[in-house]
C-alpha cells in the first residue's frame, strides 16, 4: 500500500500545485480577460484540470518507478520519497515560468523550452528582477509543497517497512503506471493529448486559462522535439476558388525573378522588442522614442507594420524571407531549416554582397546566429565577440548594451568589402535595466516607466549610430531599414501583440518620402529592398511598398489568425471550429470597432484561408519557392 499511497500523494501534490499556478496565472492575467465573465473563467480553470492531472501524472509516474528501484536497497529507505521535492521544485519552476513568458509574448511556453539550457542564468536573472513577484509566488508555492512533502517523510520513515519485491512490488507499479498512461492520453483511447486540445473548450481565452503551461512545454519538448507541425486550416471548399483568390492577389502570370541589382550597402536593424504601442509616432501619449520617430518623413514609413511572429528568429524569417512563419511556431533548429528559402542575404551573398549578421545576446541563443547564416549571412557575430574593453555600458542580463553594439558593427563593417549586408539585432530592450549611472527618463517605479525609459535608452543609442555612420564618409550610399523583430510585454488585443515600428531610409536620399496609410507586412522588407536596388523576385509572397496597391498583412496568436485589408480586420479562431468576428479599424493604432461581416469580410476570410493554407502546404513540403507558380 505504501507505493501506492506515495503515488496518490504525489499525484494529488503536483495536480494542486497546477490548480494553484492556473489561478494565479488568471489573476496576473487578468486585464487580458476583461471580456470573460467570473463564470467562464471558473470553468475554464475546471475544465483545464485534466492538464494538471496530466503533468502531475507525468511526474508521479516517473517517481513511481524510482522509488520500486530504489526499494531493493534496504539501507535508508527515505531515499523512497527524494523524486517528489525534486518533481515539485521543477513542476513550480516550469509553471512560474510559463506565466512569465505568456506576459512576455502572450503564449504558453511550448518549443522554447528546448532552448531554456541555453540561456538560463539569463532566464533565471529575468525572473528574480523584472518578475521578481511571481518568482517569489513560485518559491513559496513550492516551500509550501515541500513542508508537506516533509510531513509524509517524517510519517513514512517512522513506520515499519518491508521491501515489496518483484510481484506486489511490481503490481503496484503497473496500477500505477496504468493510470499515468490513461491521465496523460485524456482518457482511455487517443494519444497523448496535444496542448491544442484546450481549444476544445470552444473560447481562445478559455483556452489560455484551461491550458496547464507546464504540461504544453514538456510536451514539445518530448512530442518529436524541436519537429515543427502544421495547424489545421479545416476543409478545403474549392481549390480552384482559392488558386483564383491568389491569382487576384499576384496576378494571372508567375513573376519572373530580374536580379539586376544596384550597388548599394543594406543595413537591416532589428530593434528587439520595441513596441509601437509605446512610440508616439503610432500614437502613444509619450515621446518615448523621438529620434526614431524625427525619421518617419525622410523616407518609407506606414500607419504601423504586422510582425510575423513572436520570437527573434521568426522575425527574421519573415524580414528576409518573405515568407509566413510556421502558425505559432520557428523553424530554426527545426526538420524545415535545411530547405532553401531564397532569402534577401542569400541573394545578394550570391550577387557579390559581404553579409554579416550582429546581435547582443549569445549566438547561440534560439539558435538565431546559426539561422542567420543558414539564410546567408557568412558571418555571425554575438556578445562574446564584442571585447570586454569595447563594452563601456557593462553587460545586462541578456547581453551587451545596444550602444556597445553599434560601436561593434561600425567597427567591423569598415573592415568589409562593399556592398554590404548587415543584419543588426539589438540587445538593450531584450531587457529590464539600464547600466549603473545612466539616469531613467521617465522612472523605474513600474513595468510601464521601466519599458520606456529602457525604450528611450535604446532610441539615444540608435540615434548615435545613424549618425556616426552617415558622418563617415569611407561607407557608401546605404539602404538603412529600421523594424522590430517582434514585441515583447504589450497587453491588449491580439492584434496589439504584433505590432511594430517601421521605416526605411537611404543616406544619400535617393528614397523618396513615403507615408503609407494602412498597415504593412514584415513579409513586404524583402521585395521592397530587392525593388529599391532594381531588381524584382517572383516567389516573394510580400509586396513591394512602392507599388500602389492593396495591403495585407496576417498575423497568428494563439490559433487566431488575423487579416488586415485596409481598414478592415477579419480574426478566424482556427482551434474553434474557424469561427470568425470582423472589425472595422478605427484611428487609434490598436484601435478596433466589432462590427457584422459584409460582404467584404467574408471575402477577405476566404482569402486569409487561401494564402495561408498555401503557404503553409508549400513550407512545409519544402517548395516556398513555388508560392506563385502555377498562379
Amino acid at each position: 500500500m505504501f507505493y501506492i499511497g506515495l503515488f496518490g500523494v504525489s499525484l494529488a501534490l503536483l495536480s494542486s500545485i497546477g490548480i494553484f499556478f492556473r489561478t494565479l496565472f488568471l489573476v496576473c492575467q487578468s486585464g487580458v480577460y476583461t471580456t470573460l465573465g467570473w463564470g467562464e473563467a471558473l470553468f475554464a480553470l475546471f475544465w483545464g484540470i485534466r492538464f494538471d492531472l496530466a503533468i502531475a501524472a507525468i511526474f508521479s509516474c516517473s517517481i513511481l518507478l524510482l522509488a520500486f528501484f530504489l526499494s531493493f536497497f534496504r539501507e535508508k529507505r527515505w531515499k523512497i520519497l527524494i523524486p517528489l521535492p525534486l518533481a515539485i521544485c521543477t513542476l513550480c519552476a516550469l509553471l512560474a515560468s510559463d506565466i512569465m513568458y505568456f506576459h512576455d509574448a502572450g503564449r504558453h511556453i511550448g518549443y522554447e523550452l528546448s532552448d531554456a539550457a541555453t540561456d538560463f542564468t539569463s532566464l533565471v536573472a529575468t525572473a528574480f528582477t523584472l518578475y521578481w513577484p511571481i518568482a517569489l509566488m513560485g518559491c513559496g508555492v513550492a516551500i509550501v509543497s515541500l513542508f508537506l512533502w516533509g510531513y509524509l517523510a517524517h510519517w513514512a520513515v517512522g513506520r515499519k517497512t518491508y521491501r515489496l519485491g518483484w510481484v506486489k512490488g511490481g503490481a503496484a507499479s503497473f496500477l500505477g503506471i496504468l493510470l499515468s498512461v490513461v491521465l496523460i492520453r485524456g482518457g482511455v483511447t487517443g494519444l497523448p493529448m496535444s496542448p491544442l486540445f484546450a481549444y476544445k473548450i470552444g473560447h481562445t481565452k478559455m483556452a489560455e486559462i484551461a491550458l496547464n503551461g507546464a504540461y504544453s512545454g514538456v510536451y514539445y519538448l518530448f512530442k518529436g522535439g524541436r519537429k515543427v507541425r502544421p495547424v489545421d486550416l479545416g476543409p478545403v471548399e474549392s481549390p480552384q476558388e482559392e488558386m483564383a483568390r491568389l491569382k487576384g492577389f499576384y496576378g494571372d502570370k508567375k513573376e519572373a525573378t530580374d536580379l539586376s541589382l544596384s550597388q548599394m550597402n543594406v543595413v537591416v536593424v532589428l530593434l528587439e522588442s520595441w513596441p509601437a504601442t509605446l512610440m508616439k509616432g503610432y500614437g502613444f501619449e509619450h515621446n518615448v522614442t523621438p529620434f526614431f520617430d524625427s525619421l518617419s518623413g525622410r523616407g518609407i514609413s506606414s500607419k504601423g507594420m504586422i510582425a510575423g511572429g513572436h520570437r527573434t528568429t521568426e522575425g527574421i524569417f519573415t524580414t528576409f524571407c518573405s515568407y509566413q512563419n510556421p502558425l505559432g511556431q520557428s523553424l530554426a533548429k527545426s526538420q524545415l531549416s535545411s530547405n532553401d528559402y531564397g532569402s534577401l542575404a542569400q541573394i545578394l551573398m550570391d550577387k557579390g554582397w559581404e553579409t554579416a549578421f550582429f546581435q547582443g545576446s549569445r549566438k547561440d541563443t534560439s539558435g538565431t546566429g546559426a539561422f542567420a547564416q543558414r539564410l546567408g549571412f557568412e558571418k555571425s557575430f554575438g556578445k562574446k565577440d564584442i571585447p570586454e574593453a569595447d563594452r563601456e555600458y557593462g553587460v545586462n542580463k541578456w547581453g551587451v548594451f545596444d550602444q556597445d553594439i553599434y560601436r561593434f558593427v561600425l567597427k567591423n563593417l569598415k573592415e568589409m568589402k562593399q556592398p554590404f549586408l548587415a543584419g543588426i539585432n539589438t540587445n538593450t530592450t531584450h531587457d529590464g535595466s539600464l547600466p549603473q549611472g545612466v539616469s531613467p527618463a521617465f522612472g523605474m517605479a513600474s513595468e510601464k516607466e521601466v519599458r520606456m525609459s529602457v525604450l528611450r535608452f535604446a532610441d539615444d543609442a540608435l540615434k548615435g549610430f545613424l549618425e556616426a555612420y552617415e558622418a563617415d564618409d569611407a561607407f557608401g550610399p546605404t539602404l538603412f531599414v529600421l523594424l522590430a523583430d517582434h514585441t515583447a510585454g504589450v497587453t491588449g488585443s491580439a492584434l496589439a501583440h504584433y505590432l511594430i515600428p517601421f521605416t526605411l531610409f537611404s543616406t544619400d536620399n535617393t528614397v523618396s518620402p513615403l507615408k503609407i496609410d494602412g498597415f504593412v507586412s514584415q513579409r513586404d522588407i524583402a521585395p521592397t529592398v530587392i525593388d529599391l536596388l532594381g531588381g524584382h523576385v517572383g516567389y516573394f509572397t510580400g509586396t513591394s511598398l512602392l507599388k500602389a496597391g492593396k495591403r495585407r498583412a496576417d498575423y497568428y496568436h494563439q490559433g487566431v489568425l488575423g487579416w488586415i485589408d485596409g481598414d478592415h480586420l477579419v480574426e478566424i479562431y482556427l482551434l474553434d471550429g474557424n469561427r470568425t468576428q470582423s472589425y472595422l479599424l478605427t484611428g487609434t493604432l490598436d484601435g478596433k470597432r466589432e462590427v457584422s461581416p459584409d460582404v467584404k469580410h467574408k471575402a477577405m476570410i476566404k482569402d486569409a484561408l487561401a494564402f495561408t493554407r498555401r503557404s503553409q502546404a508549400l513550407l512545409f513540403s519544402g517548395k516556398t519557392l513555388e508560392f506563385k507558380a502555377g498562379l
